[in-house]
């Protein structure tokens, strides 16, 4: 290869690298939608007849049957409207969260700016009076909720 096609071929690879990096989830779309911030994506496997996204928080997995699609996007997930008040492991009241499981918990401002997180175990109160008034996403495990505080 002479140098002039190594550095168009660089120049190729700069340019797809550049492009790629501006996707924020992996959206995957079966019976319903969810999206995965890639940042936090560590592998993603398939193994007997399922897809298995490993990330920092745990695992997803899909069965191949039952995905529709998946794909990247640029876009915040557009399911805030649909993540219920209330999870089963994550219940806020009274200005404190009440975590009823083991594991990571994240907590992200309405603009997606990770605020607080921390390793967390069962019957753990967090108080939030750190935070200023305004809308959060909680996150632990495969569990969310909106948090208006």
């Amino acid at each position: 290869m002479n140098k002039k096609h190594f550095f168009v071929a660089i120049l190729m690879m700069a340019s797809i690298a550049m492009w790629a990096d501006k996707y924020n989830y992996l959206t995957v779309s079966s019976s319903s939608e969810e999206s995965i911030s890639l940042p936090t994506i560590q592998k993603i496997t398939f193994a007997d007849g399922n897809c298995i996204v490993t990330t920092t928080g745990g695992n997803y997995t899909y069965p191949l049957s039952e995905i529709k699609k998946m794909y990247f996007s640029v876009e915040d997930p557009d399911a805030i409207e649909a993540l219920p008040s209330e999870a089963e492991n994550l219940q806020y009241k009274n200005g404190n969260l009440k975590v009823d499981g083991d594991g990571m918990l994240r907590i992200y401002s309405a603009n997606g700016a990770l605020v607080q997180m921390a390793s967390v175990k069962k019957g753990a109160n967090i108080n939030l009076s750190n935070l200023k008034s305004g809308l959060y996403i909680v996150n632990m495990g495969n569990k969310t909720i909106k948090l208006t505080k």
